[in-house]
Protein backbone atom coordinates (compact mmCIF):
# COMPACT_ATOMS: atom_id res chain seq x y z
CA UNK A 1 0.00 0.00 0.00
CA UNK A 2 2.87 2.38 0.77
CA UNK A 3 4.29 1.67 -2.65
CA UNK A 4 1.05 2.75 -4.35
CA UNK A 5 0.79 5.96 -2.31
CA UNK A 6 4.41 6.82 -3.00
CA UNK A 7 4.05 6.45 -6.77
CA UNK A 8 0.36 7.41 -7.18
CA UNK A 9 1.22 10.47 -9.22
CA UNK A 10 3.45 8.45 -11.54
CA UNK A 11 0.82 5.75 -12.00
CA UNK A 12 -1.85 8.28 -12.96
CA UNK A 13 0.12 11.01 -14.68
CA UNK A 14 2.18 8.86 -17.02
CA UNK A 15 -0.82 7.02 -18.57
CA UNK A 16 -2.67 10.33 -18.99
CA UNK A 17 0.29 11.90 -20.79
CA UNK A 18 0.63 8.86 -23.05
CA UNK A 19 -3.11 8.92 -23.80
CA UNK A 20 -3.03 12.65 -24.58
CA UNK A 21 -0.08 12.28 -26.95
CA UNK A 22 -1.73 9.32 -28.71
CA UNK A 23 -5.05 11.13 -29.18
CA UNK A 24 -3.30 14.27 -30.44
CA UNK A 25 -1.19 12.24 -32.87
CA UNK A 26 -4.30 10.52 -34.21
CA UNK A 27 -6.23 13.78 -34.60
CA UNK A 28 -3.53 15.92 -36.18
CA UNK A 29 -1.43 13.41 -38.13
CA UNK A 30 -3.78 10.55 -39.04
CA UNK A 31 -7.15 12.26 -39.58
CA UNK A 32 -5.83 15.80 -40.13
CA UNK A 33 -8.84 17.12 -38.23
CA UNK A 34 -7.91 20.77 -37.90
CA UNK A 35 -8.53 24.01 -39.75
CA UNK A 36 -5.79 25.97 -41.44
CA UNK A 37 -5.87 29.55 -42.63
CA UNK A 38 -3.84 31.09 -45.41
CA UNK A 39 -3.78 33.99 -47.83
CA UNK A 40 -5.62 33.56 -51.09
CA UNK A 41 -5.83 35.45 -54.34
CA UNK A 42 -7.95 38.59 -54.51
CA UNK A 43 -8.87 40.82 -57.41
CA UNK A 44 -9.16 44.41 -56.12
CA UNK A 45 -11.41 45.32 -59.06
CA UNK A 46 -14.06 42.81 -57.94
CA UNK A 47 -13.70 42.51 -54.15
CA UNK A 48 -12.64 44.42 -51.08
CA UNK A 49 -9.17 42.97 -50.49
CA UNK A 50 -6.81 42.91 -47.58
CA UNK A 51 -3.63 44.78 -48.39
CA UNK A 52 -0.07 43.95 -47.37
CA UNK A 53 2.91 46.23 -47.89
CA UNK A 54 6.51 45.27 -47.37
CA UNK A 55 7.63 48.84 -46.65
CA UNK A 56 6.17 52.20 -45.63
CA UNK A 57 5.98 53.51 -49.19
CA UNK A 58 3.87 50.53 -50.32
CA UNK A 59 5.08 50.70 -53.92
CA UNK A 60 4.22 47.08 -54.67
CA UNK A 61 1.20 46.10 -52.51
CA UNK A 62 -0.09 42.55 -52.25
CA UNK A 63 -3.87 42.12 -52.34
CA UNK A 64 -5.23 39.00 -50.68
CA UNK A 65 -8.25 37.29 -49.17
CA UNK A 66 -8.22 34.97 -46.16
CA UNK A 67 -9.10 31.30 -46.72
CA UNK A 68 -9.88 28.78 -43.98
CA UNK A 69 -10.47 25.10 -44.65
CA UNK A 70 -10.07 21.62 -43.24
CA UNK A 71 -6.48 20.38 -43.60
CA UNK A 72 -7.51 16.84 -44.57
CA UNK A 73 -9.72 18.01 -47.44
CA UNK A 74 -7.04 20.40 -48.68
CA UNK A 75 -4.42 17.65 -48.59
CA UNK A 76 -6.73 15.28 -50.51
CA UNK A 77 -7.28 17.89 -53.22
CA UNK A 78 -3.72 19.16 -53.55
CA UNK A 79 -1.34 16.65 -52.02
CA UNK A 80 1.84 18.08 -50.54
CA UNK A 81 2.15 21.07 -52.90
CA UNK A 82 -0.61 23.36 -51.68
CA UNK A 83 0.99 26.55 -53.02
CA UNK A 84 1.03 25.17 -56.60
CA UNK A 85 -2.55 23.87 -56.49
CA UNK A 86 -5.36 25.91 -58.07
CA UNK A 87 -7.98 24.12 -55.95
CA UNK A 88 -6.42 25.59 -52.80
CA UNK A 89 -7.70 29.04 -53.75
CA UNK A 90 -11.33 28.13 -54.49
CA UNK A 91 -14.17 26.77 -52.34
CA UNK A 92 -16.38 25.13 -54.93
CA UNK A 93 -17.70 21.95 -53.30
CA UNK A 94 -15.94 22.09 -49.92
CA UNK A 95 -18.47 23.10 -47.25
CA UNK A 96 -15.74 23.47 -44.60
CA UNK A 97 -14.02 26.12 -46.71
CA UNK A 98 -14.59 29.86 -46.28
CA UNK A 99 -13.08 32.80 -48.12
CA UNK A 100 -13.15 36.09 -46.22
CA UNK A 101 -12.71 39.46 -47.76
CA UNK A 102 -11.85 42.66 -45.97
CA UNK A 103 -14.64 44.45 -44.07
CA UNK A 104 -14.08 48.12 -44.73
CA UNK A 105 -16.17 49.16 -41.72
CA UNK A 106 -13.86 47.51 -39.19
CA UNK A 107 -10.53 47.10 -41.02
CA UNK A 108 -8.21 48.99 -43.32
CA UNK A 109 -8.96 47.62 -46.76
CA UNK A 110 -8.21 48.34 -50.35
CA UNK A 111 -11.21 49.18 -52.50
CA UNK A 112 -10.77 50.39 -56.03
CA UNK A 113 -14.16 52.14 -56.16
CA UNK A 114 -13.98 53.96 -52.84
Amino acid sequence: MKHVKKYLLSYTLLPLVIFTVAVSYYRFIVTQDYTIGYEGLCDPTKNSCYIYCEDDECNDPLYYSWIERNAGILYEACGGLVTDCDEAYTCDSDTSCTISFCDSETEECYQLNS
